[in-house]
């Protein structure tokens, strides 16, 4: 297996085998609109110790075009601020994502995700404005 699908299944036992976005149970490949990889950071820009690790892949349903991984694409600016796509200079190891429960989490390289603290979410940036 590549360090990709690796990260794929550590994303979806992560996750539950639900998409991270809307909680689909996404156990069964053969249900539509199925499920997909998605990198966070672009995987052509991404740091290469990060590009295919499960800090930056999250299991989305449906494809690039379809489901919530088109969604995610189609909708550039609220899926920042969930999380769901990291911008250019930031870390994807550092970037938490909002999941279908509404709980922020941060993504680990070992495929883990750690769930930050009340306080830790009260002082994200979710709005685009600064906060300390």
């Amino acid at each position: 297996m590549s360090e990709f699908d690796d990260s794929k299944r550590a994303a979806l036992e992560r996750q539950g085998w639900h998409c991270l976005r809307c909680g689909t149970n996404i156990h069964d490949p053969s249900c539509w609109p199925g499920r997909s990889g998605h990198h966070r950071q672009l995987r052509r820009a991404a740091d290469p110790d990060v590009r295919h690790s499960p800090a930056n892949i999250v299991e989305l349903c449906g494809s690039g075009t379809t489901g919530c991984h088109g969604w995610v694409h189609q909708h550039v600016k609220e899926a920042e601020r969930l999380g769901l796509i990291v911008p250019l200079g930031r870390d994807p190891r550092t970037t938490p994502v909002r999941d279908w429960q509404g709980i922020w989490l941060r993504l680990n390289q070992d495929g883990t995700a750690t769930r930050l603290t009340a306080m830790e979410v009260a002082t994200l940036d979710i709005d685009g404005r600064e906060t300390e």
